[in-house]
């Protein structure tokens, strides 16, 4: 029997660690975390908000939680503890800068950075000959997509040993296909609560960025509701990062939304524990990203039984079978391509039925927390026989 681990995880130090305002970040390390428990004592760090406590103990899951001081940063504060607590494998998420201070620290000490998007390993946020020591610093890189595998390789010239693609998952006990009669009647609910009882219901959930495309469905607005004017968009998110160039583009995206009044329905920040209703209730879930590392998004929607329409860029031709679990659009033409699928797929329940039923058998089969934690514990096991 293999000997019981000590795993230690290090958050960015943005959002807490078990709560309503975590990043999805967050819980990918909650639940990790609590898989981990089979074969591992876990010590979480994150950032401490009020009225949490700094040090607690959940079954074999231990929370340290720090915030900067004039004196000591989070990490600071981490990596004095992660010297007491003399952990097996210490895991960084998103913060390669982080790999580089632990690695001083703790020479000898095995480090997985683990990569979800390409925006904490670009400018204006490092440098590249920074990110390549940072790089150097961790003995193997995570990733959940082979997308992001091969811009980290192209970018920085990492050894594609060194880089592991782990898939993200899904929460299968509450991402329930929607046609169970209790998820049937909880949409059917929230049908009732926005009065959209009698829509065709297209939805998107996610950040109001310009990259993530929003614009583009609302471009292709006037044109699905002269062929179908029962369909109405639920916008669910916010930029996240109130700056001037977001709030410019959420402004534009309202401006849009008037021209098409009574179609549009700007939904705000919708809690992880509340979502997969949205998704049961949607017809259709929208991904039009301009370069999506992965998306979660898509497989939750899919969990459900949802399809997806997402652009053919990025991580998403990883996780959508086109024509069999969704549809995958060309990302030069997103406008055109959602004014043609959309009614297409609208029109015809049973093929939604049929492509529902192949989302959610595709998802339990590949992509949920179970197996993802699986993978990560090999490679950690793997580091530590070397």
């Amino acid at each position: 029997m293999s000997r019981r681990l000590k795993i230690a995880m290090i958050s960015p130090g943005t959002f807490p660690i078990s709560g309503g305002k975590s990043s999805s970040i967050e819980m990918l390390m909650k639940k990790l975390a609590f898989l981990f428990q089979k074969e591992a004592d876990v010590f979480l760090f994150g950032k401490r908000f009020r009225k949490q406590p700094e040090f607690e103990t959940k079954g074999s899951i231990t929370y340290y939680r720090y915030h900067s001081t004039k004196n000591q940063t989070y990490i600071a504060q981490s990596i004095e503890q992660l010297q007491v607590v003399k952990p097996d494998i210490i895991h960084i998420e998103n913060r390669p800068r982080f790999a580089k201070a632990v690695r001083l620290a703790m020479p000898n000490t095995k480090i997985v950075l683990a990569l979800q998007s390409t925006l904490f390993m670009s400018r204006p946020l490092i440098g590249k000959a920074e990110l390549v020591t940072c790089l150097k610093a961790a003995d193997a890189i995570v990733v959940n997509s082979h997308f992001l595998k091969n811009h980290m390789i192209k970018e920085t010239l990492c050894s594609a040993s060194k880089i592991t693609v782990n898939h993200l998952g899904v929460e299968t006990e509450q991402f329930q296909p929607k046609w169970q009669q209790e998820q049937k009647e909880k949409a059917e609910l929230l049908r009732i609560k926005w009065g959209v009882t009698d829509r065709r219901i297209l939805l998107y959930a996610g950040r109001l960025i310009k990259i993530k495309g929003v614009h583009h469905i609302l471009e292709a607005m006037p044109e699905l509701i002269k062929v179908d004017p029962s369909i109405i968009l639920f916008i669910a998110g916010t930029s996240l990062s109130p700056n001037s160039e977001n709030l410019a583009y959420e402004a534009h995206l309202r401006d849009l939304a008037e021209k098409v009044k009574g179609h549009v329905i700007f939904a705000s920040f919708i809690t992880h524990n509340e979502i997969h209703t949205w998704y049961q209730m949607a017809d259709l879930l929208l991904v039009p990203s301009a370069a999506e590392p992965f998306g979660l998004v898509n497989v939750e929607a899919m969990a459900v039984g949802t399809p997806v329409i997402g652009t053919n860029s990025g991580g998403i031709p990883e996780i959508i079978q086109h024509g069999k679990t969704g549809i995958l659009i060309d990302p030069e033409r997103v406008v055109e391509e959602l004014t043609f699928q959309i009614p297409k797929l609208l029109s015809n329940p049973k093929k939604r039925m049929r492509m529902g039923v192949d989302c959610a058998l595709h998802v339990r089969a590949n992509f949920t927390w179970e197996h993802s934690a699986k993978r990560q514990l090999a490679l950690y096991r793997e580091l530590l026989e070397k």
